[in-house]
């Protein structure tokens, strides 16, 4: 087997030599997002590589552009047949389906949240740094959409059921410190905090 070469100045798919008149051709890096991400403000990104060999670098973000940023963050390494049965069909059951983006675009929406949330002194999940690998090459600058974060022009911190009470008071004294109690809107369950926030 041997590398194909492309001519000079020529952009095409890198294709893999497997015998007389045929070739692999790799997939194109894709990316998706849960459908409900930009109505309810909580979802997935996935951004995918594809490998010649086979395998799948996609990187998961788990996005709130309420608030928090990035939640969760993954990086992993899997077949192209557990990439589409397990990763994607999942998304597609869960948060309302799943949404086609521009990798630029999802580039441009995560990092968007990650920078939103550190203003308000808020840091991503630590695996974020690992899973951004993801982003080497994609140009954020080339998608036009533009994406809105906080919910009605304040960061609105809506607790999840996953979210520990530790958690739950470190971002509401983070919050307050930053915005005052007036400069935030949260939902929290019930009985989250012995007191409001002072």
């Amino acid at each position: 087997m041997r590398v194909a070469k492309a001519d000079a100045g020529v952009a095409v798919d890198v294709r893999l030599v497997l015998g007389w008149g045929m070739v692999a051709i790799k997939r194109p890096t894709e990316a998706w997002c849960s459908a409900a991400l930009l109505k309810d403000g909580f979802g997935q990104v996935i951004v995918a590589r594809f490998k010649l060999s086979g395998d799948v670098e996609a990187g998961l973000f788990l996005v709130d552009i309420y608030c928090l940023g990035i939640k969760d963050a993954f990086l992993l390494k899997v077949s192209e047949l557990e990439y589409e049965t397990r990763i994607l069909a999942g998304m597609a059951e869960t948060g309302g389906g799943k949404e086609s983006l521009s990798p630029a675009c999802a580039r441009k929406l995560v990092e968007g949240a990650v920078q939103y949330a550190q203003a308000l002194g808020l840091a991503p999940h630590p695996d974020y740094k690992k899973a951004c690998r993801v982003f080497g090459g994609i140009r954020p600058e080339e998608c036009d959409r533009v994406f809105t974060y906080g919910h009605d022009g304040k960061p609105l911190f809506v607790q999840s059921p996953n979210d520990s009470p530790e958690f739950v008071d470190h971002v509401m004294k983070t919050l307050t410190r930053r915005l005052g109690t007036d400069g935030f809107h949260y939902i929290l369950e019930a009985g989250s905090l012995d007191q409001e926030p002072e």
